[in-house]
């Protein structure tokens, strides 16, 4: 039933490709078109089990908190103890190391125990070291 509907949506596919084709808005016709789809499902079944993607989503999911963003780019800026910032955003140390935590497990920042200090750094093995570098400095400019 599944591959039926999918042939099904196909069809659709390729009329509606053709009429795309036929009023000039793609240069392939739509068997080009269709050929490099198949392909392109062919990666995205690869892609979607691939462990960078479940990485990201997590990375993604960690980074949609206003705190963090702002815990991250202060990272991006050099080693930070947790007191500094507690400081410089106002937080409670709990929340503070609530965040922390969360960028920890998503492979954002690392966390340094020196002592009785709980310092940050950004992550050497992140994969989102030199994006979110880059992301940061061009968004707070």
């Amino acid at each position: 039933m599944k591959n039926a509907d999918h042939n099904s949506s196909k069809i659709e596919l390729r009329e509606k490709l053709d009429s795309l084709y036929k009023q000039g808005v793609f240069i392939d016709d739509s068997e080009k078109r269709l050929s490099k789809l198949e392909n392109l499902e062919t990666e995205m079944n690869k892609v979607q089990n691939d462990k960078t993607i479940k990485k990201l989503l997590g990375l993604f999911k960690a980074l949609g908190n206003k705190n963090r963003l702002l815990i991250l780019w202060l990272i991006m800026n050099g080693v930070r103890c947790a007191c500094e910032i507690e400081h410089i955003l106002n937080l409670s140390q709990s929340t503070v190391s609530h965040h922390i935590n969360a960028l920890v497990e998503a492979g954002a920042i690392e966390a340094i125990k020196s002592g009785k200090w709980n310092l940050v750094k950004s992550s050497e093995e992140s994969i989102s070291k030199k994006f979110f570098q880059k992301l940061i400095e061009n968004a707070f400019q």
